[in-house]
């Protein structure tokens, strides 16, 4: 993929989260794609990403995702990014 088109994927990415619906994101994965934040275990699946992007979505009501940048080499694409936003959900330290 050319920089241009991975570019232009990472922002309609970036406003998928941005939109808070969850299947929005999902729909950037392939059926058995996974997503992996930060320490936790990749979700593996739709479903799972679903969940994962739902739980940030309930917990973080005002939720902004900034992306930072992006990191192509021969085996991987890296999307870096930021969240913005206040914890209100279980547990919720603001």
């Amino acid at each position: 993929m050319d920089s241009t088109k991975l570019n232009d994927f990472a922002t309609r990415y970036t406003a998928a989260w941005c939109s808070h619906n969850a299947s929005g994101v999902t729909s950037f994965f392939e059926v058995h794609g996974s997503l992996k934040m930060n320490e936790e275990r990749a979700a593996v699946g739709r479903s799972a990403i679903a969940a994962v992007a739902q739980g940030f979505m309930t917990a973080f009501p005002d939720l902004i995702v900034e992306m930072d940048k992006l990191e192509a080499s021969a085996r991987a694409i890296t999307y870096r990014w930021t969240l913005i936003g206040t914890n209100t959900g279980p547990e919720g330290k603001g």
